[in-house]
């Protein structure tokens, strides 16, 4: 079978390359996974990334995919991605009635029957793990034994078994993602700006789930599961990489990557005693390192690390966060930047309850600590989040589906009672911005950064149009 699979942008329009795919382009790593399974299985996979590409207009992605005359086009798409999916299916779908459309991802995997409903142009989706359901169809198993998918049966929506257990893949099984497959892979993809040491840099994926129920979070896909690769195979993934594709810097996008400490202690142990000339980045859970860890980390080419902060509120915490203290965070923060990793905080603004009054408390708390970055998110309810069923309760919340595209983190979509307009808002993001990145720790890191990764240097320069533009709006 001929299977074309679309990894779409965040929004309609095209023909401008927006700020954030400068400050990083990530690897589609679950769609490559899904094109991995289906050629191994013998099927002819091309694949099309439009977030790498921002320049290209739907319509030659369109002709792009009917002119490969596939029998199944997938899509995998995120919230904010979903619209612009839709767009380029519709397209297709009229030019070519008899292909096979597909749609997986967190969205679908939240909306289910309702998107077959709402939308006939898309023939199946896949709510949960793609890889093998996606497998089962283009053989031509009968959908209804399939787990997780959701069909048609004339007007009516039907849908095979849900995804247990036994339904889930076994990691170590899977083939390695088909980067190959992405055009221009490593060198047209960049990590995020000063989140490396040297360029091409991959993103990586070793683990799938998380045993936390935040708020905020939605589960969609894997619900409360948590697996991961073995060590063994982590480390030939990533010697691959570099050896075949001469990446140089790993980012592991795993949810809770120090979350299996014995795992993780293997993991290091192998990268000590074969030294590849390779680095990596990780997220780390507060509360799940300690000294022994973190040497662990650093001996082994650990370079940096994100950190779940969310807010300097307490109180805030405690309503959307589960089991993260201050203090904790605190002390897990500079234990790190004492063994010298670098620390990237991650915040979020906006939450159900969030006055002004606890923003400042999250502005003075991330200028306290002793981070080399941070990335500062809009709270964003999404679909398939514990809070989004009762988010009206909380404050103002559009959820007309023409709006899902403004649901990036990136726009506040949501507007707590305690805040008495959207303008606040912005304004408490645009001064966390400019505070934190002009206290004095950061003129250090400014001066050291030049040394240790001159290529995100290299790409402000080239790209320094575009982040005049963004620094002015801040102002």
């Amino acid at each position: 079978m001929k299977v074309i699979l679309f990894y779409p942008r965040g929004a309609s329009s095209s023909g401008t390359q927006p700020v954030s795919s400068l400050a990083a382009c990530l690897p589609p790593i679950g769609l490559a996974s899904v094109a991995a399974v289906l050629r191994r299985a013998g099927h002819d996979v091309v694949f099309f990334d439009a977030v790498c590409r921002p320049e290209v207009a739907d319509s030659v992605w369109v002709k792009k995919i009917i002119d490969e005359k596939p029998d199944f086009v997938g899509f995998s798409a995120i919230t904010a991605s979903f619209t612009n999916a839709c767009a380029v299916c519709c397209a297709v779908k009229e030019a070519c009635s008899a292909t096979k459309t597909v749609f997986g991802g967190v969205h679908v995997s939240w909306g289910k029957e309702t998107i077959l409903t709402e939308y006939p142009a898309i023939d199946f989706v896949i709510a949960g793990e793609g890889e093998f359901a996606f497998l089962d169809l283009v053989n031509g198993k009968a959908p209804e034994t399939i787990a997780g998918l959701f069909f048609r049966d004339g007007t009516r929506i039907k849908h095979g078994p849900d995804q247990d257990k036994k339904s889930l893949c076994v990691m170590d099984d899977l083939p390695f993602p088909a980067y190959d497959l992405l055009d221009g892979f490593p060198k047209k993809y960049n990590l995020p700006l000063f989140s490396y040491p040297r360029h091409p840099g991959a993103s990586v994926i070793s683990s799938r789930g998380c045993v936390y129920q935040c708020d905020f979070c939605d589960r969609s896909v894997f619900q409360k599961s948590f697996r991961w690769n073995s060590p063994e195979y982590t480390f030939e993934l990533i010697k691959w990489l570099n050896t075949d594709f001469g990446v140089r810097h790993i980012l592991f996008y795993d949810d809770l990557f120090t979350l299996d400490r014995s795992r993780v202690e293997k993991f290091c142990g192998l990268l000590r005693n074969h030294r590849p000339r390779i680095t990596y980045n990780c997220i780390v859970r507060v509360g799940h390192i300690d000294d022994g860890l973190i040497q662990e980390l650093k001996s082994s080419g650990c370079w940096m690390v994100n950190v779940g902060i969310e807010s300097g509120d307490q109180n805030i915490l405690d309503e959307n966060k589960d089991g993260l203290s201050l203090e904790t965070i605190k002390r897990d923060i500079h234990n790190l930047h004492s063994a010298g990793i670098w620390v990237k905080g991650l915040f979020m603004m906006g939450f159900p309850h969030e006055t002004e009054a606890s923003i400042q408390k999250t502005l003075e708390f991330a200028c306290s600590l002793p981070l080399k970055d941070a990335n500062i998110t809009a709270f964003t309810p999404f679909p398939g989040s514990p809070v989004y069923k009762r988010i009206e309760e909380y404050g103002a919340f559009d959820k007309d589906p023409q709006n899902w595209e403004k649901m990036d983190c990136v726009n506040f979509v949501f507007l707590p009672k305690s805040i008495e307009s959207g303008e606040i808002l912005t304004k408490q993001y645009r001064e966390f911005i400019r505070r934190f990145y002009n206290r004095p720790f950061m003129r250090k890191v400014y001066r050291k950064m030049l040394l240790e990764s001159p290529h995100s240097y290299w790409r402000l320069i080239k790209h320094a149009a575009v982040f005049r533009r963004y620094a002015k709006s801040l102002e």
